[in-house]
């Protein structure tokens, strides 16, 4: 029985030992091995795996604001250290962005010296 790749992606993608999925597929776990190895099955898996990374990074991004918003609202909590964790949070998060946002930059000037030497 010829096992597709997307049966072969969903098993090993759900947390299985290449044992129990031989067991699962009724293949030895040599066949399973060299299935998984195969570089169009890594491709595969890889671009799986990066659209699983997008959707979770679109997700994380659209619920960052009302996570903000938390953070901010709570500067102004009865509780003083409520306040100070929300105030730490906030300095912290500034600063990854920040130090963030100067490499992003320095990539993009990066890549246009790269394209102007090229040219």
């Amino acid at each position: 029985m010829k096992i597709d790749n997307t049966t072969l992606l969903t098993l090993c993608l759900s947390g299985k030992t290449q044992a129990q999925i031989a067991k699962e597929l009724h293949m030895t776990k040599a066949q399973v091995c060299r299935r998984v190895n195969d570089a169009d099955f890594q491709q595969l898996l890889s671009e799986y795996r990066k659209a699983v990374l997008d959707s979770v990074l679109t997700e994380l991004t659209a619920s960052a604001h009302k996570s903000v918003e938390t953070l901010v609202a709570l500067l102004d909590d009865e509780n003083s250290f409520a306040r100070l964790q929300a105030a730490c949070k906030i300095l912290s998060l500034a600063q990854e962005y920040g130090i963030q946002k100067d490499l992003m930059q320095d990539i993009a000037e990066w890549k246009q010296s790269q394209a102007d030497t090229q040219q």
